[in-house]
């Protein structure tokens, strides 16, 4: 392919020729090989410049065609040119002369400023951060300057960016010094905030590229616990950047799913060290509770994390018995009070207020301590706190019934029932069965002496209750409770509500039920003869 001279009155053919040569995968070629050989991309730059100080803007729209052109012929060679040192901000210019993008200069303005900041990195070898910055040019390029063109139409650009991300951890997953650095700055007095977020994101991404390289992202996590990560990312949770918390919580999260052990010794030296338990979990509470308003991701990811460092089977055989015990004992007497505080609040004209002395554990943590009843949002995080509730009755049988009883909180999850939402009333209900299924004589008689079926037969009873998902999960398990031979609280259904239940009679359920309690009475009464 013959390219025409590159000059102000031969852009339009020049346009022309690359858009013709998108069709064919032979032409694209030829014609990368041709613009490559000429150094015709530092000739269009050069020129760029000179209609850009003159404003021929019918020249600068032509350009500005020809680089989105050049950049849809996805050649590997021409892309490592493009974003070159030399070539990118030019190649930017260009574009920016589009007729789909923000006003000239605006991308070369913020390119400057972040690239500034990514600068900042303590990347010592020059070649790994020029490698770098070539990444987060494509990305930028891809994601912000041409997102219509979509990720099939662009294989080599992604692949290019993908290239640079494993020559960067290649050259980087080992580098104690450089990591120590990073580390270091997180945390210092005199980064700033934009730096402290281009590092921590940094770090998370660098979490991320562990995973997609299949490398032992093990092995590289508990290098960085050993440099001291779990006390650098205490610190950044407890800041009041959101953005850097965030990020800190999806480093800790990496951390907890492939090396949860440095963070569960981490946190029981805390617990052992303070009376008010550790801070790191405590933090972790403060973000469930202080994200913005419709956030919830967030609070079912600090869930997440719990429950990964609550789970005994992921403790060390090693672990010190009176450390996990101090662990546990700081959890269930310092934080799940304030996990739970929406639970034991007492509902009072369209709000729940809650005690705020049950937060005296975060000072730090300023709560009006009102919640919308039946609000979207609260019902959400509800939701959540009701998991981490269900998870604890199967995996801390001892200390969550102590507190469950302690607090009465079964009865006050029931009260759920009754909500609008229906994942939220699914989800006590849920509970209640987590608890039935245990067959536990003291929850049974909490729960025949406190009478909390009450609400689930009000379920069943109301108007129009047969079209709800609820009614029917209720139903089931009432069957429940035959199946599984739950004899007290079979007699204690029977006893108390078998008058109104015996009336449902769409199902057989309550007729067994009645069935079963007489045959478990005739054979008690056999039994004692």
């Amino acid at each position: 392919i013959n390219l025409p001279p590159c000059q102000v009155y031969t852009l339009a053919e020049v346009a022309e020729l690359i858009t013709s040569a998108l069709s064919s995968a032979s032409r694209r070629e030829k014609l990368a090989l041709a613009l490559k050989k000429e150094g015709y991309i530092a000739k269009l730059l050069h020129l760029f410049q000179v209609c850009e100080e003159l404003q021929l803007s019918q020249a600068l729209q032509h350009l500005s065609a020809i680089m989105e052109g050049i950049l849809c012929l996805d050649q590997a060679a021409l892309l490592e040119v493009m974003l070159s040192q030399e070539c990118f901000m030019g190649v930017v210019g260009c574009l920016e002369y589009g007729p789909s993008l923000a006003p000239p200069k605006w991308h070369r303005h913020l390119l400057h400023r972040t690239t500034k900041l990514k600068e900042l990195l303590p990347i010592q070898e020059p070649e790994l951060q020029q490698k770098f910055l070539q990444m987060y040019w494509a990305q930028y390029v891809k994601a912000i300057i041409l997102p219509k063109l979509g990720e099939a139409s662009l294989p080599n650009l992604t692949s290019f960016i993908r290239c640079k991300k494993e020559e960067i951890f290649r050259g980087l997953e080992k580098d104690q010094k450089f990591w120590s650095e990073v580390l270091a700055q997180l945390t210092a007095e005199a980064t700033g905030a934009h730096q402290r977020w281009e590092l921590v994101n940094f770090l998370k991404d660098f979490c991320a590229f562990s995973l997609v390289f299949h490398q032992n992202t093990e092995a590289f996590l508990q290098r960085l616990a050993k440099l001291g990560l779990v006390p650098v990312l205490e610190i950044l949770l407890g800041m009041d950047d959101l953005q850097v918390a965030s990020a800190a919580t999806d480093i800790l999260s990496y951390l907890v799913d492939f090396c949860p052990f440095p963070v569960q010794e981490f946190v029981m030296q805390e617990a052992q060290q303070k009376d008010y338990g550790t801070d790191l979990i405590r933090l972790l509470v403060k973000q469930m509770f202080c994200h913005p308003a419709g956030a919830f991701g967030g609070a079912a990811q600090v869930m997440e994390l719990l429950q990964t460092l609550l789970d005994p089977g992921n403790l060390l055989d090693t672990a010190d018995v009176y450390k996990i015990l101090g662990f546990f004992n700081s959890f269930y007497t310092r934080c799940l009070p304030v996990l739970t505080a929406p639970l034991l609040a007492n509902a009072v004209q369209g709000t729940w207020e809650i005690d705020i002395s049950l937060f005296f554990f975060l000072p730090f943590l300023l709560i009006e301590g009102i919640f919308l009843v039946d609000d979207y949002q609260t019902a959400q995080l509800l939701a959540v706190i009701l998991e981490l509730l269900t998870f604890c009755v199967t995996r801390h049988k001892e200390h969550v019934r102590s507190y469950i009883l302690h607090w009465d909180l079964l009865r006050r999850v029931l009260l759920l029932i009754n909500s609008r939402h229906t994942f939220l009333a699914l989800g006590a209900l849920h509970f209640l069965r987590k608890i039935i299924a245990l067959k536990d004589e003291l929850y049974t008689r909490h729960i025949t002496q406190g009478n909390l079926l009450v609400p689930l037969v009000q379920a069943l009873l109301e108007n129009g209750a047969t079209s709800k998902p609820l009614h029917w999960a209720v139903l089931e398990l009432f069957e429940f409770l035959r199946l599984e031979d739950c004899k007290s609280l079979v007699a204690h259904v029977i006893e108390n509500f078998y008058p109104v239940l015996e009336t449902i009679t769409y199902v057989q359920t309550f007729q067994g039920l009645k069935r079963k309690y007489e045959r478990d009475k005739r054979r008690q009464k056999q039994s004692v003869h």
